[in-house]
């Protein structure tokens, strides 16, 4: 793999093999690398955990980045109310779903937002967020036609764009069929254990949910048979049964697990993780 210097920081040009056998999610700010350095991929906020001492010992390191809101403390949210471009608020993490189907905020994404993210130095992008304006076009069909297609034209539009990065794609089941093709990663969240963001108790996902993420899943592996599938589970780390059923009911489906606490800002190191 090639790299070049952007603002200091090494930015692949070969784009390299999405095949891990491990992986964390961590949103938090301290320094997390003597934890994480024993996994095969990471998903990291931006503004968090350096990615450079973990990409020099040969892991991936994909940066967020929310294509379907936006955070009221994020630095693009007054031009982004200013646009008109907030349709609805997220009061579980105090944030707006954007209008994706505006042309402002493609322009805001592809030259600002997503620039802005990688200049931290990462092999790829992990798309959250998705799900927000698709279901806005499942509750009002009419208000919010053409959701659905632009969510899909915006995955192909940064596929084009940024050809040799890794992409995933958390969720948006509605359309993973469609935006298959452009992604090295689908991310599962609630395979087998999910918790009360109020509450913070454990449950098990009921059957017929966990029935229709495989089913769907499937369905986009059949699209893309390269696909890496991803699956997060939630659960209190003293739980270890659980979270033993969680590893193990995901690898028996082909899949990379891992388990955290919904915050992602610890790093869960398990029996089960490697």
């Amino acid at each position: 793999m090639v790299t070049f210097s952007l603002f200091g920081h090494k930015i692949a040009l070969g784009k390299i093999s999405n095949q891990v056998s491990s992986w964390a999610c961590y949103y938090g700010v301290q320094d997390k690398t003597s934890q994480l350095e024993g996994f095969g991929l990471l998903i990291s906020a931006v503004g968090g955990q350096n990615p450079a001492p973990l990409r020099e010992k040969g892991m991936k390191v994909l940066v967020y980045v929310s294509l379907g809101e936006v955070h009221a403390d994020s630095p693009y949210y007054a031009e982004a109310e200013k646009l008109g471009l907030l349709m609805r608020y997220n009061e579980n993490w105090d944030s707006w779903v954007v209008d994706v189907r505006r042309p402002e905020w493609r322009e805001m994404l592809l030259t600002r937002i997503i620039p802005d993210s990688l200049a931290g130095g990462y092999d790829g992008l992990f798309f959250d967020t998705l799900d927000s304006p698709i279901d806005m076009q499942r509750r009002d069909p009419d208000t919010y036609k053409g959701t659905e297609r632009s969510c899909v034209e915006l995955v192909k539009e940064i596929r084009r764009k940024y050809p040799k990065l890794l992409l995933c794609q958390n969720r948006g089941f509605e359309i993973i069929r469609r935006t298959a093709p452009y992604l090295d990663y689908l991310l599962i969240e609630g395979l087998s254990s999910t918790m009360d963001l109020s509450t913070q108790l454990r449950s098990d996902v009921p059957k017929p949910d966990r029935d229709f993420l495989l089913a769907t899943t499937e369905a986009a592996m059949r699209e893309n048979s390269k696909l890496v599938v991803l699956s997060l589970d939630y659960s209190p780390a003293e739980d270890v049964e659980a979270v033993d059923k969680a590893y193990d009911f995901s690898r028996k489906q082909g899949f990379v697990p891992y388990v955290s606490t919904p915050e992602l800002n610890e790093v869960y190191l398990h029996n089960s993780n490697f």
